[in-house]
């Protein structure tokens, strides 16, 4: 194997011959997304929803042998633009990681950090989010007997 390096352009960067294998990394795996709105407000209108202390997700279910797609959010509640973003990067990667083996084909999700989703020990969320995704895979969050239907107050009088 070649132990040479070659220089690229003006600067001191050097890049590994190409067929050394010392320095190459497996890269890490696409995760299918949603970024419209009229996708995120699909999967809340199903109601299907695990809420862990450091996230809430949202599932809807689906059919077909495409992979799970994911969405994310993270409200302003949760902090300033650098603790959100800092929330839904452990989020993403959180998800990525975890979703190609325990999401179900062709199902939709939605992410939804809270605020404690920032410092949460990472692997805790990443088991928190095994149990909510095999809970909603199980309808655990689905409740049998009466529809969910909210009766009107009665007023006085």
């Amino acid at each position: 194997m070649p132990t040479e390096r070659y220089p690229v352009g003006f600067c001191c960067f050097w890049l590994p011959f190409p067929g050394d294998d010392a320095v190459t990394t497996e890269p890490k795996s696409k995760l299918a997304r949603i970024t419209k709105r009229p996708d995120y407000l699909a999967v809340a209108n199903t109601r299907r929803k695990w809420v862990t202390p450091s996230f809430i997700l949202q599932a809807m279910p689906g059919a077909g042998d495409s992979p799970p797609k994911a969405g994310f959010t993270v409200s302003k509640k949760v902090g300033k633009a650098v603790i959100r973003n800092k929330a839904r990067r452990r989020l993403k990667e959180a998800t990525r990681a975890i979703l190609p083996q325990y999401g179900q084909m062709g199902w939709t999700y939605v992410v939804i950090g809270r605020p404690s989703a920032p410092s949460y020990n990472f692997e805790k969320l990443q088991a928190d989010l095994k149990w909510a995704l095999a809970k909603l895979h199980a309808g655990a969050d689905l409740k049998p007997g009466k529809p969910q239907n909210f009766k009107k107050k009665q007023g006085k009088g």
